[in-house]
């Protein structure tokens, strides 16, 4: 067996095992642009320059064509919310006056969070306010129905 063998099954083995750390569906293609390289070199038919042609080649191919349709793939039954999450839909109390120039507060679980009016309108200090959803590290919220 040549040297060009050994480099080759060492790329394979090298770029599937960073796959298996890392899950970023990056370096898989790396790992399937090696095999025809890692035949090609086993049977002697062509040259080191063909071999990383083919490499770069087929790698570039497999990138540009298969990654993001994997990822969604992979990523399609993951469950991509936080705990914070489940306070969306949750009514506290107004600490702070809000308004489209200001920022008001509310305390949710120990922690105070700056809020925002979800459409700019002023909301008084002691109000109840529903949580609409999170932007950033502020809470928009709406003026409650509730008293």
């Amino acid at each position: 067996m040549s040297v060009l063998f050994w480099i080759w099954l060492a790329v394979i083995v090298v770029t599937a095992v960073v796959e298996m750390l890392t899950m970023e569906v990056v370096s898989i293609w790396f790992t399937f642009g090696a095999i025809i390289p890692f035949i090609l070199s086993a049977t002697n038919v062509v040259g080191w320059e063909i071999q990383i042609i083919v490499f770069v080649v087929v790698s570039a191919v497999l990138i540009l064509s298969l990654r993001k349709i994997t990822k969604k793939f992979l990523l399609r039954n993951s469950n991509e919310k936080t705990n914070l999450d489940s306070i969306i839909g949750k009514k506290y109390r107004l600490i702070d006056r809000t308004d489209f120039e200001n920022n008001g507060t509310v305390k949710v679980n120990g922690v105070v969070w700056s809020v925002l009016s979800d459409n700019g309108e002023a909301i008084e200090s002691g109000e109840i306010v529903q949580i609409v959803k999170i932007d950033g590290n502020k809470l928009i919220v709406k003026k409650s129905e509730e008293k």
